[in-house]
């Protein structure tokens, strides 16, 4: 049995257990039928990984017939990020280093040659693993997923309420599935004033208002009690809310000019996990000046799965994801303004920025940064937090 093939069998074991997982979206796995996932645990990706059925979170690095005991470095790295770490393979090759991954507190999912059994001696359980929070984040995702980007930071220069403007296209008719022609047709007619059009929808999917199926677009649940909120505090119309925008441009925000509308939109923001994390990692600091550096670092350190959704720009994710495979991952501190030209996204340090800005999430005295990435000092560029953060 090869590698494929002994994660295959596993994850039929876990079925017929009720365990909820996903398996890595390497190519190897590309025939297995089984949902994918892209977690990196302290620079390592589980073959398998998920939810047991007790709801303890497990990794399992797998083997087919070789490199068994290199499977201990690495399911001894998971542990840094999950409750339970296993290693499975094929029974007569694991009997050859099981005393020594018992002994190191790993559990074993071995399959029989034939494949007709799986059995399973499970590790000692891992009370507080330090990459835990990212983790039970990246899970959290994965359980609720139906976005096409993670990425607010990928946000435009765009002002925060023309994300919510896809809600009214909606209106009346809130069940029926539509695709992004059939959205940016029905923008065309109302006139919404900014025609980036697809930039809206997807925007309103990342934040959450929007669900994306094999249909097209639809209101999520949150979108749903979002639009019933607009249309209960007056906003019942797209024609009002975009004098709201108008209400809100130039050197005005959302929050000092509507306090309460500023903080209901919080509260649909915290709704996506990605944004709730990065902003109690704001929190985390235990102060009310926090510098780029410091947040950069951070998320490299302790949230990589973080930092490659939220910050890392789509076609460079290959490469970081590869710098800390590696173990490389101390070079993206190196050189910080290579790091956001190369990696990021530039529109992390102003775009998004004037968006936390209008939800009250940061105060109004931020400065927003418009020139170029090489004249970006990260130690002195400085996110001065609110005092009205709704976490």
């Amino acid at each position: 049995m090869n590698e494929a093939e002994v994660v295959s069998r596993i994850c039929e074991h876990l079925q017929h257990e009720s365990w909820q997982f996903w398996i890595d979206d390497h190519p190897i796995h590309k025939d297995l039928r089984f949902q994918k996932h892209c977690l990196l645990i302290s620079g390592a990706r589980p073959d398998i990984f998920g939810l047991n059925n007790v709801k303890q979170i497990f990794a399992v690095e797998v083997k087919g017939l070789t490199d068994y005991k290199k499977a201990i470095g690495q399911a001894l790295t998971y542990k840094s990020g999950v409750h339970l770490s296993y290693i499975g393979g094929i029974n007569s090759f694991l009997n050859k280093i099981s005393n020594i991954a018992l002994s190191s507190g790993l559990g074993l999912i071995s399959v029989d040659e034939s494949g007709s059994s799986v059995e399973v001696i499970n590790p000692l359980y891992n009370i507080s693993p330090i990459f835990l929070d990212d983790v039970k984040n990246e899970l959290t995702v994965l359980q609720h997923q139906k976005k096409k980007n993670r990425s607010f930071s990928s946000f435009g220069r765009t002002h925060i309420i023309n994300y919510f403007a896809p809600l009214f296209l909606f209106q009346g008719r809130e069940t029926k599935s539509r695709t992004k022609k059939e959205l940016i047709s029905n923008f065309e007619q109302v006139d919404w004033s900014n025609k980036a059009y697809s930039e809206l929808i997807g925007g309103a999917n990342t934040i959450g208002i929007l669900d994306l199926n094999e249909n097209g677009y639809n209101l999520s649940i949150i979108g749903q009690f979002c639009l019933e909120h607009f249309i209960s505090i007056g906003i019942d119309s797209i024609s009002k809310l975009q004098e709201r925008l108008n209400q809100t441009q130039r050197n005005k925000c959302v929050y000092s000019e509507f306090p309460s509308l500023a903080k209901f939109l919080q509260l649909i923001y915290f709704q996506n996990p990605d944004f709730k994390q990065f902003v109690s990692i704001l929190q985390s600091f235990d102060k009310t000046e926090v510098s780029s550096k410091e947040i950069i670092d951070i998320l490299i350190l302790e949230h990589p799965n973080l930092f490659l959704n939220f910050f890392v720009k789509p076609t460079a994710k290959d490469k970081v994801i590869s710098m800390f495979l590696s173990g490389n991952r101390e070079a993206l501190m190196d050189n910080y303004k290579k790091t956001i030209s190369d990696f990021g996204h530039y529109n992390f340090f102003f775009a998004f920025k004037r968006h936390l800005v209008h939800l009250g999430v940061l105060s109004q005295e931020n400065r927003t940064f418009y020139k170029k990435t090489e004249e970006l000092d990260v130690e002195n560029d400085v996110w001065i937090l609110g005092k009205e953060i709704l976490i």
